[in-house]
């Protein structure tokens, strides 16, 4: 695969800021609570359910959960933590809603950051990569199997992106440039005039 076309998003990028500057720089330093400890997040196994409190900077992870899991959860509550305000059960669905899904979006970059997962000797075969990313990072066959689609499609993307520029670049090196006459020009102008004052 061809890591080289892959494009971060602004939200991933951020992320990998933050890890970074945290010293967290591989999947073997990549457990929840070095990462809590990096942000200065407060970080309580009990008898309860998973939720986290933005002012307070604590999120609480239900101690029976098993290990991957409780990562994904975690994640989740992490992305509440550093990024959302307010009480989402007091505000409009429209926004709870938009602070849930950028927080899903939050659990693939954070979960598996892509600066750690391209030093990895992901293997070739789909059947293989899948759990071996799953033991990498200590999550879930589903979510491995999701960031692993997500990072395919992304290098895909970024392939097709450079071919069609390296072909409109190869296009306009073999075509001629036109050269408008005087009067040609003046009636484009005219017409670009007319259709703006209709807008």
């Amino acid at each position: 695969m061809l890591f080289s076309y892959y494009q971060e998003t602004y939200l991933e990028q951020w992320i990998n800021s933050k890890y970074r500057s945290s010293g967290l720089l591989d999947a073997e330093q990549h457990d929840i609570e070095r990462i809590a400890e990096a942000f200065d997040i407060e970080l309580v196994y009990a008898a309860c359910p998973s939720f986290s409190d933005n002012e307070e900077r604590v999120i609480f992870l239900n101690k029976h959960m098993d290990d991957a899991k409780a990562r994904v959860i975690f994640f989740h509550e992490l992305c509440h933590v550093l990024r959302h305000s307010g009480d989402q059960r007091h505000m409009p669905s429209l926004f709870k809603h938009a602070q849930e899904s950028e927080a899903d979006h939050f659990v693939l970059y954070a979960a598996v950051p892509f600066y750690m997962f391209e030093k990895l000797p992901i293997p070739d075969h789909r059947s293989e990569a899948i759990p071996y990313l799953a033991d990498a990072f200590h999550i879930p066959l589903d979510l491995a199997e999701q960031r692993l689609d997500q990072i395919q499609r992304r290098v895909l993307q970024g392939s097709l992106i450079a071919a069609a520029q390296e072909a409109e670049r190869r296009q306009s090196e073999t075509e001629p440039e036109i050269r408008w006459s005087a009067e040609t020009q003046r009636i484009l102008s005219q017409l670009e005039k007319q259709l703006s004052e209709k807008e």
